[in-house]
């Protein structure tokens, strides 16, 4: 894999997918390197996207999958490889993978963020176990069971509503006295039969031995703890910017999310930022395809700028 391009795409979500896309469309030479397995990022698992602009509930594999499609239509070179190193060379940047490299003159970067995970007992040994971030993957396992979601945001409130299609009863553990999620989420969780809440509680440990079998918890009111069974523990409780592949100087937070300006720049001439791995982020899917469109845009204005 060799070769030199306009614009360099990293991440197969649906920032990335929409940033390649706008770059094609200007008439840039795009290579898009989406990682190994199916595009779409965390939400290619969310079986209906809240909020997307779309004629009826859709699904958010297939509008990556239609994404990608219409992408190497417009002649965007898909990778299926992990960018392993992005070091500068001259007025470009080398781009490296296990099968080689290439060089653009400018790139978006668009990774994303990982769902941070619970650090308690029991947690990571139970992972896949009844341990689980992924109610649209595993939730019919668990039909007329008892199942506990920790979080308190819109992926917590929408993964809850799906596991109530199936479990006997939904407990929503969140460690304020109010939700963070959409009202229009909040309300359907409300009115439903199968969830309830359970306030300023956190989880201290995973019970279980070859699964899970019940979770402890403490109230964060008088610090009495009890257990609370259940047969799975969906974890919803924040997410991680997944930029600890760029390098070193590329400024960012203390929580290591990429430093932009008003244009997606970032700290590193030619190089762009959109999506969940980005400092001042949204939250929302309509923002990260805002933010892409812009982000593309950006990158395609600086590659036409370096040509001769």
């Amino acid at each position: 894999m060799t070769g030199k391009v306009d614009v360099a795409v990293v991440g197969g979500g649906i920032t990335g997918l929409t940033a390649a896309h706008h770059a094609a469309v200007e008439g840039a030479s795009v290579v898009h390197f989406i990682g190994a397995g199916v595009p779409g990022g965390l939400v290619a698992n969310v079986g209906e996207l809240e909020g997307f602009p779309a004629a009826g509930p859709v699904a958010a594999l297939d509008v990556a999958l239609r994404l990608t499609e219409e992408n190497e239509k417009l002649g965007v070179e898909v990778v299926s490889e992990d960018v392993a190193r992005l070091e500068t060379a001259g007025p470009r940047w080398r781009l490296s993978t296990d099968a080689g490299a290439r060089e653009a003159r400018s790139v978006v970067a668009a990774t994303g963020a990982r769902l941070r995970m619970i650090d308690v007992p029991g947690a990571a040994r139970l992972m896949d176990k009844g341990v689980s971030q992924c109610a649209w993957c595993n939730g019919s396992l668990y039909r007329g069971s008892e199942v506990v979601v920790v979080g308190g945001g819109d992926s917590a409130l929408q993964e809850a509503l799906h596991l109530a299609k199936f479990a006997a009863q939904v407990t929503i553990v969140t460690r304020g006295e109010t939700l963070k999620a959409r009202r229009s989420l909040i309300d359907r969780a409300a009115d439903s039969e199968r969830i309830s809440f359970r306030w300023e509680a956190e989880i201290v440990e995973v019970l279980g031995g070859d699964s899970v079998t019940g979770v402890r918890l403490r109230d964060r009111a008088t610090g009495e703890a009890e257990e609370l069974g259940c047969a799975a523990l969906f974890v919803y409780v924040g997410l991680s910017p997944a930029s600890q592949w760029l390098p070193e100087q590329i400024a960012r937070d203390t929580d290591g999310h990429v430093l932009t300006d008003a244009s997606f720049a970032t700290s590193a001439s030619g190089l762009f930022a959109a999506g969940a791995m980005r400092k001042g982020y949204g939250g929302r899917l309509t923002h990260a395809v805002g933010e892409a469109t812009a982000a593309g845009l950006a990158a395609v204005g600086h590659a036409a700028r370096g040509k001769p």
